[in-house]
């Protein structure tokens, strides 16, 4: 009798520990929502994408602690550029976007763009080739909405120009892999080459 009751609370721990998740679900504060907006676009044989947060006061605040590596209170033009380019490449390695499937490599295009009302933009760039003629399925899954969720704004339209490949949102931004949690939210879209 003694033996089956340790080896029913053993089998419960084990049942436990395996439904554990194998990454946190849950976001770091939750005041702390950041709002996005987002573009995609096609140049050549190159996507970019324009990936702009809205901080809120408090993520802000605790941004520009982080920012002041040398804790004098000021934070300098080289602290700012040397924190913007990490965190834009820790960005880049939580931003997934494929084009018909293809999964492709983003790299910070440039300098971060700080506007006022806690904006930041970051442009990301990577290689899809050349996209023949047609409609090609895209998808953005954005994993640093786990930590920090909020709304999405699609920006295409105010920047379309010219005559070469569109690219349209064609599904909502919704949450995926969230059990109960904040989850990673995906953005499916559609390139369309004349």
């Amino acid at each position: 009798m003694r033996h089956r009751s340790l080896f029913l609370k053993m089998l419960a721990a084990l049942t436990i520990l395996v439904s554990l998740p194998l990454r946190p679900l849950a976001h770091e504060s939750p005041v702390d929502h950041v709002d996005r907006g987002i573009r995609i676009w096609i140049k050549g044989d190159s996507v970019f994408l324009r990936y702009q947060l809205q901080l809120s006061e408090r993520a802000a605040m605790m941004q520009l602690i982080k920012i002041d590596e040398n804790a004098d209170g000021v934070a300098s033009e080289s602290e700012r550029d040397s924190y913007f380019a990490a965190f834009a490449e820790a960005l880049s390695k939580q931003l997934h976007l494929q084009i018909d499937g293809k999964m492709l490599n983003l790299k910070s295009d440039r300098k971060a763009h700080l506007l006022p009302q806690f904006r930041q933009v970051f442009t990301f760039s990577g290689t899809c080739g050349a996209l023949p003629q047609g409609k090609h399925a895209g998808q953005l899954n954005d994993d640093y909405s786990r930590s920090y969720p909020g709304m999405y704004r699609w920006d295409g339209a105010k920047f379309e120009s010219g005559a070469g490949p569109r690219v349209t949102a064609i599904e909502a931004p919704k949450a995926i892999d969230a059990v109960g949690h904040a989850g990673s939210l995906q953005l499916k879209f559609e390139v369309n080459v004349p």
